[in-house]
């Protein structure tokens, strides 16, 4: 214990110095997080760029721990697929944060990054090979250990980047989750895991010292997606050293409360139709920022759901299998509370209805559109063959399935969507709606017009019923002027 707590003292103190630094560095140099983009709610520039002092925080008492000769580092030293993974993969996800921060990059490059350095992971032997669940055998995944391993690394690397939305949020959760994952490795007699345990908790806490509401310095995707790498990578590297004990369950469950928070993201904005990576103010703590409580508050009661997790998965690997299921199917209604207290439903029909109503007015946008290019070009027309034609290229824009035009005394003229079956059949079985428009100007009847078109091709009924009415009127109006310069209204073959 001695030695976790020496890494513990050095991380700490390292932190609370260096923070403090780095945080100096970027008011000198102006390197801030403004308040804009599509999950932020500072109002005021802060300081990005807290992820570096944290990392060096973290390396500082393994390197320290290199001179100090003793079991743990000569563990440590030994275990070279964990060296190169460590430094490979915490090396990849540092750069791309630091260039996060400073350019900005696409959540899809980050992605790519992050699979990039699970798969050193991977590569190096350090691998998701089993789980245990209550009352089964430990499942062994065999070839499946490459995706599950990946998907797992990645989702906690997104759960923790995402749940860095409230000063201290973030850094406390990584706090509680790193705390129960080292009594895992302490009860299972994994000095490396622990270790490395221990010098993310110290290096966190010297940073909360100022990201604490109101924070004066940011984690940045710095340090969340060098945090979330680390307890990745920390979680399978103990799962292999006793699945028995140590399963991903039980780390799922002290990572609970940020994996529930992406897993609601992904859900939500796949039921509203939007990109899954798109940012938002949707997130638990968003949610509840929504419902009149401060940061202060929402950080406290975001907390204390984490402290019940960690509580719950300790009790994981201690308890027999009977109180584990017992303890894993009362996180079930408590989901299920939490999204309904949450607002979910809410916020899924919003998103759905903006969805909807902007697909809306991109259609009437591009059906006026049509009209209106329609109407100057009928107010040009010498000949009834011109009229025909621009009606067609009518249809064709305002998609419709089918447009006869009738004149009084005339065979109809008949225009189908390219490849429609023909003739009667389709329009009894195929759920057609027909839209019969009355050409005529003043007492004068030319003919008519009858429009057929699938449901859901149709707009709101009011604004068919404006664009069908002006349809009306431009072809009524064309035919009425043809008629007075003496243009033959029948001089188009029967089709």
């Amino acid at each position: 214990m001695r030695t976790y707590l020496v890494a513990f003292t050095i991380s700490l103190i390292a932190s609370l110095i260096l923070t403090r630094l780095v945080r100096n560095l970027a008011h000198r140099y102006k390197l801030y997080d403004e308040p804009v983009g599509g999950r932020k709610i500072h109002t005021r520039p802060i300081p990005r760029l807290g992820g570096i002092a944290v990392a060096i925080s973290m390396m500082l008492p393994l390197v320290a721990l290199g001179l100090w000769e003793n079991k743990i580092s000569r563990l440590l030293v030994e275990d070279h697929s964990l060296l190169v993974s460590l430094l490979g993969g915490s090396a990849l996800m540092l750069l791309v944060g630091v260039y996060d921060d400073l350019k900005g990059s696409r959540a899809v490059i980050k992605l790519f990054a992050q699979i990039a350095a699970a798969s050193i992971v991977y590569s190096m032997g350090i691998r998701v090979e089993a789980i245990t669940v209550p009352f089964f055998e430990p499942i062994r995944f065999g070839w499946m250990s490459l995706p599950v391993t990946l998907f797992w690394m990645v989702l906690v690397m997104n759960a923790i980047n995402l749940i860095d939305g409230l000063d201290g949020l973030a850094g406390g959760v990584v706090v509680l989750a790193g705390s129960t994952l080292f009594i895992m490795s302490v009860i299972e007699d994994d000095p490396v895991a622990a270790l490395l345990l221990v010098v993310i908790v110290g290096a966190t806490l010297g940073f909360l010292a100022y990201n604490m509401n109101p924070a004066s310095i940011f984690l940045g995707d710095t340090g969340s997606l060098m945090l979330g790498f680390m307890l990745a990578l920390v979680s399978v590297h103990s799962t292999q050293k006793s699945y028995t004990l140590f399963s991903i369950v039980a780390a799922i469950l002290a990572l609970g409360l940020p994996i529930f928070d992406l897993s609601m993201a992904v859900v939500r904005r796949f039921l509203s139709g939007q990109p899954i990576f798109r940012a938002d103010q949707h997130h638990v703590h968003h949610l509840l920022l929504r419902k009149g409580l401060s940061q202060g508050q929402s950080v406290k009661l975001l907390i204390g759901a984490a402290i019940v997790l960690e509580g719950i998965a300790l009790l994981f690997i201690y308890a027999n299998d009977a109180i584990s299921s017992m303890a894993i199917l009362a996180l079930v209604p408590l989901g299920v509370l939490a999204v309904h207290f949450l607002g979910y439903r809410d916020v899924i029909r919003n998103a759905r209805r903006t969805k909807v109503m902007s697909e809306v007015e991109a259609q009437v946008r591009h059906r006026t559109q049509a009209l209106e290019t329609y109407r100057r070009r009928v107010d040009s027309i010498r000949t009834l063959e011109e009229l025909w034609q621009a009606l067609q290229c009518l249809a064709e824009a305002l998609e419709m399935e089918a447009l006869a035009f009738s004149l009084e005394g005339a065979q109809p003229l008949i225009w189908e969507r390219n490849g429609m079956a023909k003739g009667a059949e389709r329009f009894r079985h195929q759920d057609l709606r027909e839209h019969e428009l009355i050409l005529k100007v003043g007492d004068q009847c030319f003919g008519q017009l009858l429009v057929s078109a699938y449901p859901e091709k149709a707009l709101v009924d009011a604004m068919d019923s404006v664009f069908y009415q002006s349809l009306t009127d431009g072809t009524s109006l064309a035919l009425n002027r043809l008629s007075k310069v003496g243009s033959p209204l029948m001089s188009i073959p029967s089709a």
